[in-house]
Order: C-alpha cells, then sequence, then structure tokens
C-alpha cells in the first residue's frame, strides 16, 4: 500500500545513519532502489533528509550519505538527453550543489592539519568522502556544465590541484600490491573529472588545462608498475590522449623533447610486460583474454598506451612515427642479441608498431586504413612471421600470442597468397598449451574467414567475395577441424566461446566439404552438448555450439538427405535430456 511505502521512506535515511556501516551500506542500496522510481516526483522529503546529516560530526553517517547520493544520481550518466532528465538535474542542482559545494571546501581546508599530525584515522574517512564527491561532481556534470559550477570553478579546480599533488607515506601500504590505496582512488575520481571537462572542450576550464596536464604527467611519472595502480596509470593516460589527439591542444604538446619524453617515461613503461602480466597470461588466461584481445571493451595500461600513440600521430604523425621507429630498432636489437632474456622488448616493439600503424580500425572489419610512413607487410615478414614458424610452442608464448593478434588486426592488408600460407601456421598454434595462444589462433581464423575482397562490378555495386572461401579451405579442413576439437575435447580446460565460434565460421565457409568430416565433427559436437546440458555456463559458448549444429545439419543434408536418420540419432538423446531436465540455459 501507498501508505506503508511512505512510512517506510520517511524512516529510512534516519535508520541508515544509525546502523552499523555494514548493515548502513545494504539500507543506502535499498534507497537507492527506491529512489530509481520514486524520486524526486514521489519522494520529495529524500534530498533534504540527506542534506542535513552531511554536517553529522560521524563520518560514517556522512560518507553512507554521500555514497547513498551517489548511487543515486548515477542514473545522469551514459542516458539520452530529455527535457525529463533535465528537470531532474535540475532539482538535484538547485537543492544539492551548495552543501556537496561547502563540504568539498571543509574537507580540502583540514586535510593540512590532519596530515601534519599524521592523524591517519581522520584522514581516511575524508579521503573517502572527497572520492565520493568528485563521483557525485561527475555525474552532476555529465550531461552540461551547470551554472553553478562554472561560478565556483576555481574552488573545485584548486581542490583538484591539491588532490592530485597529495602525497602522504603513512596512507601507503608498501606491502599491497593488488588493492588501491585511499589516495589513488581519490586522484583516480579527480581526473575523471578533468577528462570529462577536457572532452567537452568547456571555456571555463580551458585556462586551467595547462596546469593539470603537467599534475597529470607528474602523477604518471610515480606511479608503479604494480596492479594497484593500474586504474590511476590508465586514467592518467586516458586524460594525456584526450589532449594529445586535438588540434586545440597542440601546442602543449608540440615540442620534439616532449613528444621523445612521452615515449620513454609514459608509452614504453606501460607496454612492457609486467610479472603480474606472466602470471594472468598462465594462470588467469580468460582475464588477460579479456583485457588484451581486439575489440575488448576492458581498458589495460598496454590498451591506453597504444591509444596515446594513435592520439599522438593524428596530431604529430611523422614525428611520431620517427621517434616509434628508432625504439623499435633499438628494441629489436636488444632481443636478436639475447632473444632467452630480452623477449619482452620484441613484444613492445609489436605493440609500438601496432600503436603507429593503424588509423583506421574497427572489431568486426579490422584496420581499413594504415600510416603510409611504417611498411607494415615488410615488419610483418621480418619480425612476426619468423615468431610464427618457430614450432617449438613453448618458446616465447606471450610473443606468439602477440604475433598471432598482429595477424588478427592487419587481416584485410594480407593478400589472399598471405592468408593462404598462415591459415596452416595458425592451425599449428591450437596445439598450443597455453589457452592465450590457441584462443587467439581461433580467433584469428574466425576473423580471416569473414575476410573479403573486391571482385568486380556488376550493376553498378562492387562485389565482395571471401579472399579465404570453401576451396582455399579445403585443403586444411582436416587439421582445423581436429586442431579445434582437441580443445573441445580437453575437459581441463573452460568452455571457449572464441574455439566453438571458429568451428561455426569454418563450417559455414566448407559447407558442401562437411560431407568428408561429418561424422568426426558431429560426434564431437554431440558430445560437447551433452557435456554442456549438465552444467550450462557459457551463453556465448551454448550461442555457438548450436549455430554449427545447425550448419553442419543444413550444409549436410542439403546435399544427402540420407544423412538425416543419423542426425536424428546422434542429436535426439541430448535434445530429450535438454527438455527433460528444463535446462533454461
Amino acid at each position: 500500500p501507498a501508505q506503508d511505502r511512505d512510512v517506510m521512506k520517511n524512516h529510512l535515511v534516519e535508520l541508515m545513519c544509525t546502523v552499523p556501516p555494514q548493515i548502513q551500506v545494504q539500507l543506502g542500496e535499498s534507497i537507492s532502489l527506491i529512489a530509481a522510481s520514486d524520486f524526486p516526483s514521489q519522494w520529495d522529503n529524500l534530498l533534504p533528509d540527506l542534506i542535513s546529516r552531511l554536517d553529522n560530526r560521524d563520518w560514517s553517517v556522512v560518507n553512507g550519505v554521500l555514497v547513498t547520493a551517489n548511487s543515486i544520481f548515477k542514473r545522469f550518466r551514459y542516458v539520452q538527453r530529455s527535457d525529463a532528465l533535465y528537470k531532474d538535474i535540475l532539482y538535484v542542482l538547485h537543492r544539492f550543489q551548495e552543501p556537496l559545494t561547502e563540504l568539498f571546501k571543509a574537507i580540502n581546508a583540514q586535510l593540512d592539519a590532519f596530515t601534519a599530525g599524521n592523524n591517519v584515522a581522520e584522514l581516511r574517512p575524508r579521503l573517502a568522502a572527497l572520492r565520493t564527491i568528485c563521483r557525485i561532481f561527475y555525474s552532476l556534470n555529465y550531461q552540461d556544465l551547470p551554472e553553478y559550477f562554472e561560478d565556483h570553478m576555481e574552488e573545485w579546480m584548486a581542490g583538484f590541484a591539491k588532490h592530485l599533488e597529495y602525497v602522504n607515506p603513512h596512507l601507503e601500504d608498501s606491502d599491497e600490491e593488488n588493492e588501491p590505496g585511499p589516495i589513488d582512488v581519490l586522484q583516480v575520481a579527480v581526473i575523471q573529472n578533468l577528462y570529462l571537462y577536457a572532452n567537452k572542450d568547456e571555456e571555463p576550464f580551458l585556462p586551467y588545462l595547462a596546469k593539470f596536464t603537467t599534475l597529470v604527467w607528474n602523477l604518471l611519472l610515480r606511479v608503479s608498475q604494480l596492479p594497484k595502480h593500474d586504474a590511476l596509470a590508465t586514467t592518467g593516460i586516458r586524460f594525456l590522449s584526450s589532449l594529445v589527439g586535438k588540434l586545440m591542444h597542440r601546442e602543449l604538446f608540440q615540442e620534439e623533447a616532449t613528444l621523445r619524453e612521452i615515449f620513454a617515461r609514459i608509452v614504453i613503461p606501460n607496454l612492457m610486460i609486467r610479472e603480474v602480466d606472466e602470471e594472468r597470461f598462465e594462470d588467469n588466461p580468460q582475464e588477460f583474454i579479456l583485457s588484451d584481445m581486439e575489440g575488448s571493451d576492458t581498458e589495460s595500461r598496454r590498451k591506453c598506451a597504444q591509444e596515446l600513440l594513435r592520439a599522438m600521430c593524428r596530431q604529430f604523425e611523422p614525428q611520431t612515427t620517427q621517434i616509434c621507429s628508432e625504439h623499435v630498432s633499438q628494441m629489436l636489437a636488444s632481443f636478436h642479441a639475447d632473444a632467452a632474456n630480452q623477449w619482452r622488448n620484441k613484444d613492445v616493439a609489436i605493440h609500438l608498431m601496432l600503436g603507429i600503424s593503424i588509423k583506421t580500425e574497427s572489431a568486426q572489419y579490422g584496420v581499413s586504413q594504415v600510416n603510409e610512413g611504417v611498411n607494415v607487410m615488410e615488419f610483418f615478414s621480418s619480425h612476426v612471421l619468423t615468431e610464427l614458424q618457430e614450432p617449438n610452442m613453448t618458446v616465447r608464448p606471450m610473443v606468439k600470442a602477440t604475433s598471432i593478434k598482429f595477424v588478427s588486426i592487419f587481416r584485410n592488408q594480407f593478400t589472399k597468397q598471405h592468408l593462404e600460407a598462415l591459415l596452416p601456421l595458425l592451425i599449428a598454434h591450437l596445439g598450443s598449451p597455453d589457452v592465450v595462444v590457441h584462443t587467439y589462433a581461433a580467433a584469428a581464423m574466425e576473423k580471416i574467414l569473414t575476410c573479403k575482397v573486391d571482385s568486380g562490378t556488376q550493376g553498378g555495386t562492387i562485389s565482395k567475395v571471401p579472399k579465404i572461401g570453401r576451396a582455399e579451405l579445403n585443403p586444411v579442413l582436416n587439421q582445423l577441424f581436429t586442431g579445434l576439437f582437441s580443445i573441445v575435447d580437453n575437459v581441463d580446460l573452460d568452455e571457449n566461446e572464441y574455439v566453438m565460434k571458429c568451428i561455426m565460421r569454418a563450417s559455414n565457409v566448407a559447407r558442401d566439404d562437411l560431407l568428408q568430416v561429418v561424422q568426426v565433427v558431429l560426434e564431437k559436437l554431440t558430445a560437447a552438448l551433452a557435456r554442456v546440458a549438465k552444467n550450462p555456463k557459457n551463453p556465448q559458448y551454448n550461442h555457438y555450439l548450436f549455430e554449427s549444429i545447425a550448419v553442419l545439419i543444413r550444409s549436410v543434408c542439403t546435399i544427402d538427405a540420407a544423412h538425416t536418420t543419423a542426425f536424428e540419432n546422434f542429436l535426439f538423446p541430448p535434445f530429450q535430456d535438454v527438455l527433460q531436465k528444463e535446462v533454461a540455459e
């Protein structure tokens, strides 16, 4: 009943402020969930209730209120503009912008005193509050720069600058490698606000830009290679990239010495493979693939460093290409002098080439335009192909993965003859014991099988045909399926959607030629279906599995209907099993 809802809403904020922190978090989430439907039109006392508790002396209460407000205001981000959205934003701004600014200024004023006294117990909750305030600032400024924040720009920017310069050894845990500290997460939130303003090209922000560029630059030079600083490094690099790539900020970076310093002190250190990357490659390949695979959304240091390179090329292509070529030559010379110990340098060299070579790219179609100052094919022949031709799969597996990624990304630049020669090499890498390597090989082949080339004009329309069609695939079809199903059949490996997608794509290209392998392929797919039916956990894998079965049925039964009975005998038992057990996935 509406009356009960009102009673509950009227007491939720008060209750949240009186319970232990663990329960406080749950109540804050409850407030956010109700606010998603009722605020502000049906809960007009929520904001006054939250604001009235911002001056509480108990910092657990203040932080609870801020976290709750932050989760409510997040809905102002990443949504399309509308009159209703702006009405809600204005409602919040008129009530919350001033108290938020005053609290921001008050906490900043307190930092110096507590820092001087090494009062960590008082500093931690205040830094946590500042971090949440920064996230609220992000939400309230996401759509447009509000007039109030424009009028109080100096106070906010002074605070942000102070946070970026803030150092306190007493708040840093030298034994912690993975979890960022309170200063780290605050600085990440500050840079995200700067990135927001820089991307909007807000005129009131421009006078502060040079100073913040220097501050973020200095921060990146101090950041360690430890995982706990990954977010800080990637956020800082993204901010610099957003500036370097714009003509209006050209003067900040146009000196050759500046560009060289960016290479030496930011790009290369963040492209270099770390011990934690090697561990992830071996022990958590899914996470490594997610952060490194072409087209994935996850940000990593290496991806951000490459994006910085591309931004530099947009404004300073000749200088960037020249400096990068020098570093690539040095890295490769170091590798050739001591391949066993300097293999990481070759990996960096390939990533540098990926960074400066690509001008236009899409995840679906690969690279469509390259830097004319870089000879991609010569680099491939001299340094990438040799890595793929190494028969020992245990030699430099991370460089092998990068080399396969290179082939996948530049698939459009390879001729049909190149790709035909590459197929056996990629198939060989399906036998690699490293999950990342055989996954990249399967993903690369799947993408190559989608590549098309112009075949002439028919009726005023450009006709396209596959670079690798049925005729080109046929000689390696048996080896391809053998390699792919050796991965699918290995119960010690997780269900690999990239491998199953490659099976689907290869089946679709082979079509009539599937008759020569239909018995084996059907047995393998049926066995895979029986396994996943017991414990379905990867929807993408399951999707490509059923697509593969569908392609097989369509291709084979169209040619020879006599195979229909064999399909029924193989597929009906697992299908019935799925239906009887009511497997929902």
